[in-house]
């Protein structure tokens, strides 16, 4: 079979399994099977597949077939122009959540002067945090002070996997929420905490590929809400309250999320942000105290 046969036959394969992006995905499975860019598929469609790249090429297609997500299939995913290691430990990285990280860029590009403390709650792959150091300027990250958690070691080892391909120094720390940082002052606090919930459905993700992916990464209880009360709760206990909170949500829990707000971080003025799609997705919380 050649390059050309083999990117055909996958095409149809998936289109035959209603998989909507067959085009693509035979051609990103096919240049992970070759380990070669995808231009290389079309500038040599004659050149013939090995038995081994076959066989590999033709399971990876049968697994796709059965909706499992190419980013777990080659081991990668892009996220806000940066790629990162990922595997059935951790969620994959959504493009909707790329706005937590231009909120939060927006955030620290005027401080030039301090030292910003910034720390991510549930990091997962690490890929939020990542990418906000790795959109600052070398100085810039040199100056700040990156922490990050996640109750699961597992997560956390593909986050310092990730943190290290990227260059960036962040302190890791393994626990709930905000326990692990409960004595930290923290000028920015970014939490895209699991907020699925019993018989969810995302509008911007393919659900069949959720099965996949670790439940307690996706979904908890409360209508999808009891993290991000816990969170609330934690940080109304904190000793030195941040100056801007960041979370990610979905778009029908804005009037739920609000009230969790009103009820514990008083002190905190609320605005919602939304996504390119139109929908409410980013709640951001501004200290009112601290006046910044």
């Amino acid at each position: 079979m050649t390059i050309g046969e083999a990117r055909h036959w996958g095409q149809k394969k998936l289109t035959s399994k209603k998989i909507t992006s067959a085009a693509l995905d035979s051609e990103v499975l096919l240049s992970f099977t070759l380990k070669r860019p995808k231009e290389f598929l079309f500038t040599y469609p004659e050149k013939i597949l090995t038995s081994g790249q076959q066989k590999k090429y033709f399971n990876l297609v049968k697994r796709r077939g059965r909706s499992e997500p190419v980013a777990y299939l080659i081991g990668r995913k892009e996220f806000f122009g940066l790629n990162f290691f990922v595997d059935k430990r951790v969620l994959i990285p959504r493009p909707e959540t790329e706005l937590l990280v231009e909120t939060a860029v927006n955030f620290l590009q005027p401080k030039k002067s301090a030292t910003p403390v910034i720390a991510e709650v549930g990091t997962g792959s690490g890929c939020i945090i990542i990418s906000l150091l790795k959109s600052l300027p070398p100085t810039a990250q040199k100056n700040i002070i990156a922490h990050a958690t996640d109750i699961s070691s597992s997560a956390l080892q593909i986050a310092k996997k990730n943190a290290r391909e990227h260059g960036v120094k962040i302190n890791f720390h393994l626990g709930h929420l905000l326990k692990p940082l409960a004595a930290k002052k923290i000028n920015l606090l970014i939490a895209n905490l699991p907020y699925g919930w019993r018989d969810w459905k995302s509008k911007t993700t393919s659900n069949n590929g959720l099965k996949f992916e670790p439940p307690v990464a996706l979904f908890t209880k409360e209508g999808g809400l009891y993290l991000y009360r816990q969170f609330f709760i934690q940080l109304a206990r904190q000793k030195y309250q941040p100056d801007l909170i960041l979370c990610e949500f979905d778009w029908r829990q804005k009037n739920q999320l609000l009230k969790l707000v009103k009820k514990y971080l008083s002190s905190y003025q609320a605005k919602i942000k939304k996504d390119l799609a139109g929908l409410n997705r980013i709640l951001i919380l501004k200290n009112n105290l601290t006046g910044r």
